[in-house]
C-alpha cells in the first residue's frame, strides 16, 4: 500500500492533532522542564517550560513528515476497549512496586516542585534522569495516585496505533488488522506495566514512530525533516531510558544507508552537513539539560553509569550489572533472543515469559532469506534482529528494557503470517501462516493468564478480590494527597520533621508524601560513602541541622538494617515509634517505623562522626604514585624471602596516612602481587615510616615471599589504601618487575 493513503488530501498537517501528538507534548515538557527547574520561582519556571515546549511542539507539528491519522471505531472496539479492561483490573489498588516506592515517586514530586536534588539534599535514592517521572508526576498531579497510571494506558494505545500504521502495507482489511494489533500488544511484559508507575512503556511509541518514519516514506521534499524527526524521537527516548540507544543504532544505520544509497532519499553535498547538524541538535537537545545538571553535581554526565570512565566521587569506579539477569558469555549473548524462552528466570524478577521474541527472532532470520525483496519486511526484520542482539549485549537481556523488541516481534510475526496467507487456494504457505496465527494467539492467551497472576507491585485484581476492589475504588479522584487520610496528631508529628534521612530502600516515597518540604539525606547506600568527598558532604549536610528534627521512615522488616546504617554513619538511633501509614485509603494501612536520629553528644563519639570522612577513598587523581626499585634481583630462589628497597613518591594532592583505625583500615601501605599466566596472587604488606605529603618521597624496605613453583613471573608493586582500594584500581600505574624463580 502506498504511504500516501495515510496523508490528508491537502498538506494541512499542522492543523490535525491525534492522540500521539497530545502525548508527545507531555514528553516535550519533561526535558524543557529540566532547562528551567532551578529557577527560584517555580511558577515562573513552569510558565517558561510550557511556553518553550509549545514552541517546540508547534514546530514539530508543522514539519512532521507524516500527517496525523484518525482511527475508526474498529480500532477502538477491538484494541482500545480490551486494553482499558486490563488497565481496570488493578486500578483501585495503588501501586506499591519496588522502584515506584524506591525512587519514582520522589523523582516525580521533586522535579515538579523544583530540581531533582535540592540544596540541602544529599543524593537521595539514585538520581537517574527524572524525565519519565515528570510525565508520571503530571498525570498523578491531575488524576491522583490511582488514575495517574492512565498515562501508561494512553501510551500503550498510542503504541497500538503506530503498530496499526506499520501493519497497513501487510493487512488491508481494518478488522483483520485490528485483531492483529490486539494480539501484538497482548504481551505480558507490556501488560505488567500498564497500571503502574514503571517508566519503560513510555519509550515504546517513540521507537515505533521512529521505525515508521525510517521504513515508510515517499515524500522526497521532506527527507531532511524526516531524518531530523527520527533523531528527535530517538533523543527523547534516550532521555527517558538510556538503554534505548541500543535500538537507536539500527534505525540510525538504516537512515545512513538511505542518505548515501537510496536515490530518492540521498542527500546532496549541500544538504548533508545541514541535515547532520540538525539531527545532532534534535538528538542531543532532550539529553543535554539533565546531562549538564547531573554533571555539575556529580562529575559524571551519565551518573552512575560508566563511572569507571568519569570517576565521580559519589559512586564506585568498579562494579557492573546485576549478575542475576541476562546471558553469560558471548555464545549465550548471540543466542539470547532464543534462549530467553528457556530461561525466563534470568529475564526479570517475575520469571515468566511466553516466548514472543524467541519465535519472532527465528522467523525474522528466515524472512530475510526468503522475503528479501519485500523492502518493509526486510527493514523490520533487520531492525528486530540487530536491536535484539544489541539488547542482549548492551542492555544485558533484561526484559523490561526490551519492550520495543517485544512489540516489533509481534509486528514481524503478524506481517509474515499475512504475507504467507493465500485465500485463493490451499498451499503450504497457508499452513505456515495458520500455525503462526495459532502460536501468536496462544502467546496472547498465556500473556493474559500471566497478567492475572502477577505484576510488578504484586497487587490483586478485581476478579480475585471484588469486595476490596469496590471498597478502594471509591477513593479514585480523592487520592491526590496522603495528608487527607492522616489524623491531626500525625499531621503535627510529621510537620516537625526538618530533614529525612534515607535508611531503607522503600522509604523515600513515604517521606516525600508525609513531609515533601523536608530535604532528604542518603544514609543507607554505601556507594555514596566510598570517597572522602562523599563523606564530607554528608557530614556538612548533617552539621547544618545541628542534629535537630532528623527522622527516618522504614518498614518494620527493614528496621534492623536501618539502625545499622545509622550507626555506620556515626549517628545515634533515638526513639522508634510504630504507626500505620494510610495508603491513600481509610482501610488499607501499611505498618511503618518512625526513627528519630541524633548527632552524638559524647565528645569522643562526636569526634569520630566529624572525622568519619577519613574512611573514604581519595579522588582518583590522588591515587597517583611513582614506585622505583633499588637494584631488584632478576632471579630469586623458589620459596625464599627477599628484601627489596623501593622509593615511593606521592604524585597526588592528598596526604597519605601511615596510620589508620584500630582494625588496621584506612592507612596506606605498600603491597605486592605475583603474576603468572594471567593468574594473580596477593603476597605481603609493608608500612610507611610516617604520613607522606603530596610531592614527598619515602623509602620502604619490602619483604617478598617468592613462589614455591619455579618459572617466569611478574612482581607487581602497588600502594594500597587498606579497606578502600588498591591504587591500580583507581588508574595508577604500579611497578612491574620481571622475575625468574629458580629451583
Amino acid at each position: 500500500m502506498n504511504i500516501a493513503r495515510l496523508k490528508s488530501s491537502s498538506d494541512n498537517r499542522a492543523l490535525n492533532v491525534d492522540l500521539g501528538d497530545v502525548l508527545f507534548f507531555l514528553y516535550l515538557l519533561t526535558f524543557t522542564r529540566q532547562c528551567f527547574w532551578q529557577i527560584g520561582n517555580n511558577t515562573i519556571a513552569w510558565l517558561l517550560t510550557v511556553i518553550f515546549a509549545l514552541g517546540i511542539w508547534i514546530l514539530f507539528l508543522k514539519t512532521r513528515p507524516l500527517p496525523a491519522t484518525r482511527f475508526g471505531k474498529t480500532f477502538w472496539l477491538v484494541v482500545a476497549v480490551p486494553l482499558l479492561l486490563i488497565f481496570l483490573l488493578r486500578l483501585a489498588f495503588p501501586d506499591r512496586s519496588f522502584d515506584v516506592l524506591g525512587y519514582h515517586i520522589i523523582h516525580g514530586q521533586r522535579s515538579l516542585g523544583g530540581s531533582l536534588l535540592w540544596s540541602n539534599d544529599y543524593l537521595h535514592s539514585v538520581p537517574f534522569n527524572s524525565a519519565p517521572d515528570v510525565i508520571m508526576g503530571i498525570s498523578r498531579l491531575f488524576l491522583g495516585i490511582r488514575l495517574g497510571t492512565a498515562i501508561n494506558l494512553l501510551v500503550l494505545i498510542w503504541s497500538a496505533q503506530l503498530v496499526d500504521r506499520l501493519l497497513r502495507p501487510f493487512v488491508q482489511q481494518s478488522w483483520f488488522r485490528a485483531a492483529g494489533v490486539l494480539l501484538i500488544v497482548l504481551s505480558e511484559n507490556l501488560l505488567f506495566e500498564v497500571s503502574t508507575y514503571m517508566v519503560d512503556l513510555l519509550t515504546v511509541p517513540l521507537l515505533l514512530y521512529a521505525t515508521l518514519l525510517t521504513i515508510d516514506h515517499d515524500d522526497s521534499d521532506r527527507k531532511i525533516s524526516r531524518y531530523v524527526h527520527i533523531a528527535l524521537l530517538l533523543g527523547v527516548c534516550a532521555t527517558l531510558k538510556l538503554t534505548t540507544l541500543f535500538v537507536a543504532l539500527p534505525l540510525l544505520g538504516i537512515c545512513a544507508y538511505q542518505m548515501f544509497f537510496v536515490k530518492k532519499e540521498r542527500l546532496s553535498l549541500k544538504e548533508f552537513p545541514v541535515t547532520i547538524g540538525l539531527m545532532a541538535i534534535a538528538f542531543l537537545g532532550p539529553l543535554l539539560p539533565f546531562t549538564i545538571y547531573i554533571y555539575r553535581i556529580t562529575g559524571n554526565p551519565l551518573f552512575p553509569l560508566l563511572n569507571t570512565i568519569f570517576k565521580s566521587p559519589y559512586w564506585p569506579t568498579h562494579g557492573g550489572w546485576d549478575g542475576r539477569w541476562g546471558p553469560v558469555g558471548m555464545a549465550q549473548t548471540l543466542l539470547w533472543p532464543i534462549l530467553i524462552f528457556f530461561k525466563p528466570e534470568r529475564l526479570s524478577e517475575l520469571g515468566l515469559y511466553s516466548g514472543r521474541l524467541s519465535l519472532a527472532f527465528i522467523v525474522a532470520i528466515v524472512a530475510l532469506i526468503v522475503g528479501w525483496r519485500n523492502i518493509r519486511l526486510r527493514a523490520l526484520s533487520l531492525v528486530l534482529i540487530s536491536s535484539a542482539l544489541l539488547w542482549s549485549a548492551g542492555a544485558v537481556g533484561y526484559i523490561r528494557y526490551g519492550l520495543f523488541q517485544e512489540v516489533l516481534a509481534g509486528i514481524v510475526l503478524v506481517a509474515v503470517a499475512f504475507r504467507l496467507l493465500r485465500v485463493q487456494k490451499f498451499a503450504w504457505q497457508n499452513v505456515v501462516a495458520g500455525l503462526l496465527f495459532i502460536l501468536i494467539a496462544a502467546q496472547s492467551i498465556l500473556a493474559i493468564s500471566y497478567t492475572l497472576q502477577k505484576e510488578w507491585g504484586g497487587r490483586p485484581t478485581m476478579l480475585a478480590q471484588p469486595r476490596e476492589y469496590a471498597r478502594e475504588l471509591r477513593y479514585v479522584f480523592r487520592d491526590h494527597s496522603v495528608t487527607n487520610f492522616l489524623s491531626t496528631e500525625d499531621r503535627e508529628r510529621f510537620a516537625n520533621v526538618r530533614v529525612w534521612l534515607e535508611t531503607a530502600p522503600k522509604s523515600s516515597s513515604f517521606e516525600v508524601w508525609l513531609n515533601p518540604a523536608a530535604p532528604i539525606i542518603a544514609v543507607r547506600q554505601d556507594e555514596f560513602f566510598v570517597t572522602r568527598i562523599g563523606w564530607r558532604e554528608f557530614i556538612q549536610k548533617v552539621d547544618v541541622l545541628n542534629g535537630q528534627g532528623m527522622y527516618s521512615l522504614c518498614l518494620p522488616e527493614d528496621l534492623a538494617a536501618a539502625k545499622q546504617a545509622i550507626v555506620q554513619r556515626g549517628l545515634e538511633v533515638g526513639p522508634v515509634t510504630a504507626f500505620d501509614f494510610p495508603f491513600f485509603s481509610r482501610s488499607t494501612r501499611i505498618g511503618m517505623m518512625l526513627i528519630e536520629i541524633r548527632v552524638p553528644q559524647d565528645p569522643k563519639a562526636r569526634e569520630e562522626f566529624e572525622t568519619a570522612w577519613s574512611k573514604g577513598a581519595f579522588a582518583p587523581a590522588d591515587y597517583r604514585e611513582e614506585i622505583v626499585a633499588v637494584d631488584p634481583p632478576a632471579s630469586m630462589k623458589a620459596g625464599s624471602k627477599v628484601e627489596i628497597k623501593f622509593k615511593v613518591k606521592n604524585l597526588g594532592s592528598e596526604t597519605w596516612p601511615a596510620v589508620g583505625s584500630k582494625d588496621f583500615k584506612y592507612q596506606i601501605n605498600m603491597g605486592n602481587h605475583w603474576i603468572k599466566d594471567g593468574a594473580r596472587s596477593e603476597d605481603n604488606r609493608a608500612v610507611m615510616k610516617g604520613d607522606l605529603a603530596p610531592g614527598a618521597e619515602t623509602e620502604i624496605v619490602f619483604t617478598v615471599n617468592v613462589p614455591v613453583t619455579p618459572g617466569s613471573y611478574s612482581l607487581e608493586m602497588d600502594m594500597v589504601h587498606e579497606g578502600v582500594t588498591w591504587f591500580k584500581e583507581r588508574g595508577a600505574r604500579p611497578l612491574t618487575i620481571p622475575v625468574t624463580v629458580v629451583p
